[in-house]
């Protein structure tokens, strides 16, 4: 398969010769990462790679190569090396797991993410919370609400009238890919799939993701795990991510399930997920009102005539201040990251100054 089969467009290319790489690299994707081999696609072969000691060196762990990145690639004898990372065009990231104040990038130049949310387990704030990072990273959203089948018809009507509120001009679609046909699961998905395009598959464990990647596919390229009887819900399989080229000419990339999600982003992407209540704010009367008892507050009206309901505010609130925090806090990991190359650049410098 050539680059092009793999979302290589003009508009890469042009990326490509503005980094004025030298040397022998060549243009390639990652698609899949097992500890710290990659396996990357590059022009007619795929190749195994790691990333080359500089690059490591000089990067933050945001920065570092990642599935659906397009990466500079050094072929040697036997052996191939990541020695660059194109500039991505969304990313992404969230806090990793343990509150350690690291990120961790979950995909990387994705168009769409399809947001994967079994029926039985909808939470309107933490899928609030997952399509606030999905806009800040810069793709675009869709919610798939699977195991449909699950839920009587008037239920899940119900429930796509609350995900409709969840945010503005998201696209929603109920599935049930266990249930139903993969011909049936991919006319469903037919007009949300564009040629060249990259989409990722996001949820918590046992959403359904893989199965329905496998029903996009057209065979089983993905193990699933049997559905629990008592509730309907699915087992942790997929460890790793992959990207996947399905037919149409579409790429799509399967990610591990997600226990828990710490946000990483700044207040980006508040005004696209919020923007019923950004525009409340903008009408209050005072521009610093806290939105608790000020004369002339949109929000509190909205709030009063139900027009606004109190979980989806509570949310805003509870998102802004954490996002808030972010910024803070990476600050201050800055400034002691900072302290740490200065002494161990001063720690060198006297060593070299003893000789």
């Amino acid at each position: 398969m050539g680059l092009s089969a793999w979302g290589w467009t003009t508009n890469w290319q042009t990326v490509w010769q503005d980094q004025r790489l030298a040397g022998s690299a060549q243009p390639g994707r990652i698609l899949s990462q097992r500890d710290d081999i990659f396996t990357i696609a590059i022009e007619g072969f795929i190749v195994s790679a790691h990333s080359s000691g500089s690059l490591l060196q000089r990067s933050s762990a945001e920065e570092r190569p990642a599935v659906g990145d397009w990466v500079a690639v050094e072929r040697m004898d036997d052996d191939a090396l990541v020695t660059h990372v194109l500039p991505r065009r969304s990313r992404f990231l969230r806090e990793a797991a343990g509150g350690r104040g690291v990120a961790q990038l979950v995909a990387s130049n994705v168009d769409v993410i399809f947001l994967v949310c079994p029926v039985s387990s909808f939470s309107a704030n933490r899928l609030e919370r997952l399509l606030l990072a999905i806009c800040a990273g810069g793709a675009e959203p869709v919610l798939v609400l699977s195991k449909g089948d699950l839920m009587a018809s008037e239920e899940r009507q119900a429930l796509l009238l609350e995900s409709d509120g969840l945010m503005e001009g998201l696209t929603v679609v109920c599935t049930s890919s266990a249930r139903n046909s993969p011909e049936r699961v991919r006319a469903e998905f037919q007009s949300l799939l564009q040629a060249g395009h990259t989409y990722a598959l996001v949820g918590t464990s046992g959403a359904g993701k893989s199965t329905l990647l496998n029903c996009l596919i057209g065979e089983e390229r993905q193990n699933t795990g049997a559905v629990r009887e008592s509730d309907g819900k699915g087992r942790h399989v997929t460890s790793f991510r992959e990207l996947f080229a399905i037919p149409g000419g579409s790429l799509v990339m399967d990610t591990p399930g997600m226990r828990e999600f710490a946000l990483w982003s700044d207040v980006g992407g508040l005004e696209r997920v919020f923007g019923d209540v950004n525009r409340l704010v903008q009408e209050c009367q005072f521009s610093n009102c806290t939105h608790q008892s000020e004369p002339g507050c949109a929000v509190q009206a909205a709030l009063k005539s139900r027009t606004l309901k109190l979980r989806r505010y509570d949310n805003w609130r509870t998102l802004k201040s954490e996002m808030e925090g972010n910024v803070d806090r990476r600050s201050v990991m800055e400034g002691r990251r900072q302290r740490v190359d200065w002494k161990r650049k001063q720690k060198r410098d006297e060593r070299f100054s003893d000789r």
